[in-house]
């Protein structure tokens, strides 16, 4: 898993960066089976004196050979708007496991779920 941190307008200390490192690790146990996975995280400052409000973002953008995740958020805080995207980012990567998990186990026919559903109203005798 190659993952690349990039700050735009942002200064992160090494440690914070050993942090985002560190924790987009911990999403190699679901993706142990996508042998060609490459995490992108930018960080973006995007004040200046014509914008108000939100002046921080993150996008993490996580590409596989057989799908791609992307998640962008704002905040005042840099971190705290990495946290809110690596949440997303997580829950996404642990529902397409999930899936592949339960593709795997019954068969992966495509119309198994719909002819499980005609069954049910099938007359009986």
């Amino acid at each position: 898993m190659q993952i690349s941190v990039v700050a735009k307008d942002v200064i992160i200390t090494a440690r914070q960066k050993s942090d985002i490192e560190k924790k987009i690790g911990r999403l190699k146990k679901y993706l142990k089976h996508e042998s060609p996975v490459a995490v992108e995280v930018h960080l973006i400052d995007d004040s200046g004196p014509n914008k108000n409000g939100v002046t921080q973002s993150v996008k993490i953008d996580v590409t596989s050979e057989h799908y791609n995740i992307h998640v962008e958020e704002k905040r005042n805080n840099i971190m705290k708007a990495f946290a809110l995207a690596l949440s997303s980012v997580d829950r996404q990567v642990r529902d397409q496991h999930k899936k592949e998990i339960q593709k795997a186990h019954t068969g992966g026919g495509r119309f198994d779920k719909v002819y499980e559903i005609l069954g049910r109203f099938r007359k009986k005798k």
